[in-house]
């Protein structure tokens, strides 16, 4: 795939009608920006107005996405997990509010209700070092669902918060909850997804598999950039995981159904057209989990406050429309499903080169709603990063000084600029990451955050006077900043 060091354009466009060109004109400029390579499908008011498949299934043999090319779709899965616990209400086997040890006897928490599994406000801790032991006493054995329970036991590590006060985004939930199922049904849960889920909605080209690493012909290849300021892709068999876990396991309920952008598509009619759940259910489902303060559990991401119900989504748009979703991440895929409930508009994407495909979804939702929209645009942090990785630090300073001038030329995030600059840091690249905190302070004059974070790597590269400077600058911009004023005391005192 060819690099992307160079400027893409940006328009802010606006249209009285939409046509399938349109739409098809939006994508395969993205393609062409290397910006999307995966499947779309859209539907408007029900209705199919837009399907088509960009890029390759796998670069290294120039096999092309089509109609038939199966992604996973990570945690999107997760809505399939939620809707088996939902049918299961419906049928008077379960009660979502049953505390978890009722059907998983040796769950160590109490308290814990499966609403607060499918709703990630259990408490509970992620799995990523719960196993670090055992893969070393056992490196050649595969973790399953049915090893996490015995891996709580034996840690004896606490809840991180009473269940129903925080909301935290949480795989092990969603593990659980597919073990309730299959406790439940006595079915495993892929037959059980097969049986409810996929055979009913007409998917058959969906599935779980039984191990995750082994793929079918039609599966697609992911592809990912190795680094946050690389500029090429490459195949994910190629690098390690982050977590030794991940590689060492077969986890289902939280991620691992394979897909196509068309089952999906069948799954999302199926299902709001209450073929697969009763209507009181769907609605519990696509409703905001109030936490015990009564606050509503959400978070904040791309400038919307988004809440979550009961393995979907949620969130109002500017036009007081209720749009729900599930999105997912895996390294080198990228998927998400969203719906306008007020419109019965529907986006569907899957990329396996891990496309921004949440803020291009929220794009063609306003494109087809005959909407202002933006086309995403190239990442500043990533092309500033691939200069200043490749030598030319003129130039990646050009580039910040002509980003000023003109901001809608090039996507700028402060979590991307941040998560170069600790990149570069952790590589021992000092100068590098001491460059792209400076610039990420011309951009964000105003974070107390990134301040912090230069603050950081001064002080890590032995510039103390400097450090100091910035810690301040960040406690004065939040004085909230509990870490600022501790390094702080330490420094000056």
């Amino acid at each position: 795939m060819k690099k992307q060091i160079f400027v893409y354009f940006t328009a802010l466009l606006f249209t009285s009608t939409i046509s399938a060109q349109e739409i098809k004109d939006f994508f395969s400029t993205l393609a062409e920006n290397n910006l999307f390579n995966g499947s779309v499908l859209i539907s408007k008011s029900g209705e199919n107005t837009f399907s088509n498949f960009y890029g390759y299934s796998n670069i290294e043999k120039k096999e092309k996405i089509n109609k038939k090319s199966q992604f996973p779709i990570a945690s999107v899965s997760k809505t399939f997990t939620a809707l088996a616990i939902l049918q299961l209400k419906q049928k008077g086997k379960l009660n979502i509010d049953d505390p978890v040890q009722k059907y998983l006897l040796n769950f160590p928490y109490q308290n814990v209700s499966i609403r607060h599994l499918i709703s990630n406000t259990s408490g509970l801790v992620q799995y990523y070092r719960l196993f670090d032991n055992a893969i070393k006493e056992k490196p050649e054995f595969f973790f399953s669902n049915e090893d996490i329970i015995p891996a709580l036991i034996e840690s004896k590590v606490p809840l991180s918060s009473a269940p129903g006060d925080k909301w935290e985004y949480n795989n092990v939930n969603f593990c659980l909850a597919a073990l309730i199922v299959e406790k439940i049904t006595e079915i495993d849960f892929r037959d059980y997804l097969a049986k409810n889920i996929f055979e009913p909605a007409k998917m058959k080209d969906s599935f779980l598999p039984k191990k995750r690493r082994l793929k079918e012909p039609n599966q697609v290849e992911l592809y990912t950039y190795p680094n946050f300021y690389s500029t090429s892709v490459v195949n994910v068999q190629t690098l390690k995981e982050a977590f030794l876990i991940d590689e060492k396991s077969n986890f289902y309920g939280p991620g691992g159904i394979v897909s196509t952008a068309l089952d999906l598509q069948k799954y999302q009619k199926a299902l709001f057209s209450y073929q697969l759940l009763n209507k009181n259910e769907l609605e519990e489902a696509l409703t905001p989990t109030k936490l015990n303060n009564g606050k509503i559990a959400s978070y904040r991401f791309d400038e919307k406050e988004i809440a979550y119900g009961l393995g979907w989504q949620i969130y109002t748009n500017d036009s007081n429309e209720k749009i729900v979703f599930h999105d997912g991440l895996n390294t080198g895929l990228t998927s998400i499903l969203i719906h306008n409930i007020t419109k019965n508009h529907t986006v569907i994407l899957l990329s396996n080169t891990a496309s921004p495909v949440f803020i291009t979804a929220n794009e063609v939702l306003k494109l087809i709603d005959n909407k202002p929209y933006k086309m995403p645009l190239q990442s500043l942090s990533r092309v500033y990063g691939s200069l200043l990785e490749s030598g030319s630090k003129e130039k990646a300073n050009q580039l910040i000084k002509e980003y000023l001038k003109k901001t809608d030329s090039y996507e700028a995030t402060e979590r991307d600029f941040n998560r170069l600059g600790y990149q570069f840091l952790r590589l021992q690249k000092t100068d590098n990451s001491l460059l792209t905190f400076a610039s990420a302070a011309l951009i964000f004059p105003n974070s107390s955050n990134i301040y912090d974070s230069y603050g950081e790597a001064l002080l890590q590269s032995g510039k103390k006077d400097d450090a100091i400077k910035m810690y301040q600058k960040s406690v004065e911009l939040n004085p909230d900043n509990e870490n600022g004023k501790k390094v702080l005391k330490e420094l000056l005192y």
